[in-house]
């Protein structure tokens, strides 16, 4: 199978596309497009010059076609190269050609992967996990599969073939939903399905339990006989065995059709049971949205009140758009004002709009007088969920100490609550604080809360350590498994729900490309992730790292604009939070690139005080090195060889006590730099060793300096 090196996404569950580092690829025109939809339906099997003739002319095929398909594949290779590398995908491979590929860059692929297991999990009842899969899985449809290719037999007939496991998926996932305790939330569905496609037994019995469940028994019978009806004029049967037991059970009221209460029935339990049970940030999402609906037509304030704080997520910011932030602030306030003032429920609605309100101001004097405020009340969820905001608003260079305090509290305070939930998040927060420390035990607290994941999984963790074991990856100068395991975790990251998606596996690729010495080959992805709406509303790091692009491809206008905008209204304006020590990394990097002493001076001033942090963004899902080397290329560009002597001479000892050994590399080659400029006598030798040492590490690595 060929080796696909680059962030590539094969997708047919709609119009064709094809993706490699987050940018669209232009395949040409219809008959390319048809000759590639070919070979991915082959899933690598190889397809003769003779039947693509076939398929892709009929009877009507030129007496030239054969060389006009090879001519294609030709100008399809060129197509794809972004996505190949120095490999070509398509194979030739007699009698014709051949594009194998692995299964997780197709999503065909993985969404038969994703209702398999969903179909496994509810079979086993294990619904939440059947759930979570079926909706990944039927996620991953964006219109009819194939959709441009009617015309092209074997494409219709396997267009045909993935619509009805669409539909069996569908079904599973409403088996799931109502094994979860839905019934009236499934109702507006099911009646739509049932008029989309009355021969379908399933469909018909799904809405009378629904409707059952609904206290709605007139209408669950009425339902049967209009079934029965449609299949009588339809097809001229009488339905089925298994939807005239369901008709059985209705009449007899077996109380099986009921939601089990074992279960903890209703979308708000299952909300509840998917957010801090598993992590899964989607199917809650999912469920507190139909909870908070139903308790706001019921009228039931702590109903709403329950459901909206479950809708905020386990994070700050989840929801990014400025329809998402508003509404989410005016549903808060809706509730804070519909429950007691002194209840538990209101004092949790006020921690989430305390911090909800000051992480998208880099504050944090709101979320800490709450704090104090739960620290008296005697509400250990109430404590729990103060602690956990209160550190999500806290991530700047100078919060260290504090961070560290929250999470330690956090992870004892759990033991109150009794929700597992509590202590994964105080071991998570935990672990990222010490390596946002550069501490020495980092890695012995991610194998702790790995294991602890293990035992019982919980997604938004999960995550989140995947993208830590990128970043060390990374680190060890591993850039193709990287690559790779960037990939896995952009994908986990996508089924959980988390918004930091596509912004971390971005962060991966900066970092990968960064230390490879290859960051322009971003610049178009960079130019969509600056403007991207799943970015935090303080992530400016996207623009630090264009800027770093452009001046490395020689492109100063560009990189000078991207700069001037990230300064706007002067450097020292930019919030502290979770992403500024990478901005100014990147900020430092480009005015170095860019002979920018001015610009250079005032990062030099900013940085200054963290110079014995390593740069890390977000939730220590990249590492750029010591911010001594930062510190240094500034000393550079501000014209003080002396200066940049001593820290990037700190820059290398920093990077080897990280085992950053790509960021050794780099802070050789500039150290050598610093000591030309310098010009001490001995200082030429020096240079000299110090530049081979980070040719030779470099050359292992696969990497270049530039």
């Amino acid at each position: 199978m060929n080796e696909v090196p680059r962030g590539v996404d094969f997708r047919v569950l709609g119009a064709l596309e094809v993706h490699a580092d987050g940018r669209r690829l232009d395949l040409g025109g219809p008959r390319l497009r048809a000759l590639l939809a070919l070979l991915l339906a082959a899933r690598g099997r190889s397809v003769s010059v003779s039947a693509l003739v076939d398929e892709l002319w009929g009877p009507a095929a030129p007496d030239d076609a054969g060389r006009t398909v090879r001519t294609y594949v030709s100008r399809l290779r060129k197509a794809l190269q972004p996505a190949a590398g120095t490999t070509d995908l398509i194979l030739t491979r007699p009698p014709g050609y051949a594009l194998p590929l692995p299964p997780e860059l197709l999503d065909v692929a993985r969404f038969e992967r994703l209702a398999t297991a969903g179909r496994a999990a509810l079979t086993a009842g294990r619904s939440p996990e059947a759930a979570r899969n079926l909706v990944a899985a039927l996620d991953l449809w964006r219109g009819p599969a194939y959709d441009e290719f009617h015309d092209v037999p074997s494409l219709a007939a396997e267009a045909e073939r993935l619509t009805q496991l669409r539909h069996e998926a569908l079904q599973d996932r409403i088996d799931a939903d109502l094994a979860l305790g839905q019934g009236r939330e499934l109702i507006a569905e099911l009646q739509a399905l049932t008029a989309a496609h009355p021969g379908h037994e399933r469909l018909w019995g799904q809405l009378m339990k629904a409707l059952y469940r609904a206290g709605r028994q007139a209408d669950a019978l009425r339902t049967f006989r209009r079934a029965r009806q449609q299949l009588l004029e339809d097809a001229g049967v009488e339905p089925s065995p298994a939807l005239t037991g369901v008709q059985r059970q209705i009449l007899a009221q077996d109380k099986a059709l009921l939601a089990r209460q074992d279960e903890a029935p209703g979308p708000l339990a299952a909300g509840a049971r998917a957010l801090l049970g598993e992590g899964d940030l989607r199917t809650g999402r999912r469920q507190f949205e139909i909870a908070y609906g139903l308790a706001e037509r019921a009228g039931d304030g702590p109903g709403a009140a329950e459901a909206i704080l479950g809708l905020s997520g386990l994070w700050v910011h989840e929801h990014r758009t400025a329809t998402g932030v508003h509404q989410l602030r005016t549903r808060l306030e809706r509730a804070l004002s519909a429950v007691g003032p002194d209840s538990p429920l209101a004092l949790r609605l006020r921690v989430r709009l305390a911090g909800e309100a000051d992480y998208r101001t880099a504050g944090h004097d709101r979320i800490l007088a709450r704090l104090r405020e739960t620290r008296t009340a005697g509400d250990p969820v109430a404590l729990a969920e103060a602690l956990s905001i209160a550190h999500h608003c806290v991530l700047g260079p100078a919060h260290g100490p504090l961070r560290q305090s929250l999470a330690l509290e956090l992870i004892g305070e759990s033991t109150r609550t009794g929700r597992r939930a509590d202590r994964l998040m105080g071991l998570l927060w935990h672990t990222v604080d010490l390596f946002l420390a550069a501490d020495r035990h980092a890695e012995r607290r991610l194998a702790e809360l790995e294991l602890a994941l293990a035992e019982n999984d919980f997604l938004a963790a999960r995550f989140t350590t995947e993208a830590m074991r990128v970043m060390l990856t990374i680190r060890a100068g591993r850039f193709d498994e990287a690559e790779k395991r960037a990939r896995v975790c952009a994908e986990l990251g996508e089924r959980t729900g988390d918004a930091d998606a596509m912004g971390w596996y971005g962060a991966h690729l900066v970092a990968i490309r960064w230390f490879q010495g290859r960051l322009p080959e971003l610049l178009p992805l960079l130019d969509d992730l600056v403007h991207s709406t799943t970015l935090s509303t303080l992530d400016n790091s996207y623009f630090a790292a264009h800027a770093v692009a452009a001046a490395h491809a020689g492109d100063h206008r560009a990189a000078a604009g991207s700069l001037a905008r990230l300064a706007g209204h002067g450097l020292e304006t930019l919030p502290q939070s979770s992403t500024w020590l990478v901005s100014m990394n990147g900020v430092a990097e480009s005015a170095y690139r860019l002979h920018d002493g001015e610009t250079a001076a005032r990062a030099y001033e900013l940085i200054g005080p963290y110079g014995q942090l390593p740069v890390m963004a977000s939730l220590a899902v990249a590492c750029f090195g010591s911010a001594q080397y930062a510190l240094g290329v500034s000393a550079l560009a501000m014209g003080k060889p002396e200066l940049a002597v001593r820290h990037l001479r700190t820059a290398v000892r920093h990077n080897l006590a990280l085992g950053h050994w790509p960021a050794v590399a780099v802070a050789r080659a500039r150290y050598a730099e610093a000591l030309l400029a310098r010009g001490f006598p001995e200082d030429a030798e020096t240079a000299e060793a110090e530049r081979a040492l980070a040719a030779r590490d470099a050359a292992a690595m696969g990497s270049s300096i530039s």
